[in-house]
């Protein structure tokens, strides 16, 4: 659940700055909170006249559709798509759905356009995003800021609009990791763990996030990623501690704690287990341990 949105007070709020400058790295153009509930809501690329802008438009409730390329793609809860503002698309409310609520921004600049253009060519214009997921969060916390009228100059918007392009980035990062016969579920649990690792989280939060029992959704897990819950879990802390040892300053007790472990000592325990390394040991090594985890059984 998106905690920012507490009352439904649809809003749109737009931005027109002067400074060249930002305009050229990231900028905001606009960002909304919106609910269509008649099918004249259909917006058509090839019509639109206001080109050189990006649009994100994530799905809160209910859903609409956006055809690409010949084929139809709903966007129920969760679902995102990513577009310019010209081109050849269509997003609309279809007659079988009573409504479609959601949350968008529209954005322009240089870094925009390479961010939207790498997406639509690694990825896809369409994209699951969990709704804790850290885009889906700053989405929200602009939007915020826009009605709090806390958004007051061009390098504020600029800086928001490059933070946002580089969570996306990181974001669609992690969907490498997926394949397209993946379970939703299963998907959605993995995007849960790689958004709270940092957290007290194990394998019944993950199985919440997947509206799963513990055992289905185990059980499920295994047979979809070769993992337990657990091994994935300690799989993916050991990653991050890896590269917050080769590239930070942090203590290792710092990094434990960034990486959801209780202190220091339980951290060298595991990563010692799992890559045959104490902490400090890794840190003045130049291995990589990716490849080479020795996950528990």
């Amino acid at each position: 659940m998106l905690s920012h949105f507490q009352t439904k007070d649809y809003s749109t709020f737009a931005f027109r700055f002067l400074e060249p400058n930002t305009k050229r790295v990231a900028q905001i153009w606009s960002v909304g909170w919106d609910e269509a509930t008649s099918t004249l809501y259909n917006w058509d690329g090839n019509e639109r006249k206001d080109g050189g802008k990006y649009i994100l438009q994530y799905t809160i409730s209910g859903y609409g559709v956006i055809q690409l390329n010949g084929k139809d793609y709903k966007l129920d809860a969760g679902k995102a798509f990513i577009v310019g503002t010209t081109g050849d698309y269509r997003y609309y409310l279809p007659k079988e759905s009573e409504q479609w609520e959601f949350i968008f921004l529209t954005l322009y600049g240089d870094e925009v356009a390479t961010c939207w253009d790498y997406i639509q060519r690694k990825h896809h214009p369409v994209i699951r995003f969990h709704p804790e997921s850290a885009p889906i969060q700053l989405l929200a916390q602009i939007y915020k800021r826009a009605g709090e009228r806390k958004i007051t100059d061009a390098f504020q918007a600029s800086s928001l609009s490059y933070r946002f392009i580089m969570e996306l980035y990181q974001y669609v990062k992690t969907m490498d990791t997926f394949t397209d016969d993946w379970p939703e579920s299963i998907i959605s649990s993995i995007l849960f763990a790689r958004n709270h690792y940092q957290e007290e989280i194990g394998p019944d939060e993950m199985a919440s996030a997947a509206n799963l029992s513990r055992y289905h959704f185990s059980r499920l897990f295994k047979e979809t990623t070769g993992m337990t819950p657990i091994q994935y879990l300690t799989k993916m802390r050991i990653q991050k501690a890896a590269e917050l040892l080769h590239q930070t300053k942090y203590s290792i007790e710092e990094i434990a704690e960034n990486v959801g472990y209780a202190n220091a000592n339980y951290l060298t325990k595991v990563f010692r287990k799992a890559t045959g390394y104490t902490p400090g040991q890794y840190r003045k090594s130049d291995v990589s341990i990716d490849e080479h985890i020795m996950l528990p059984k």
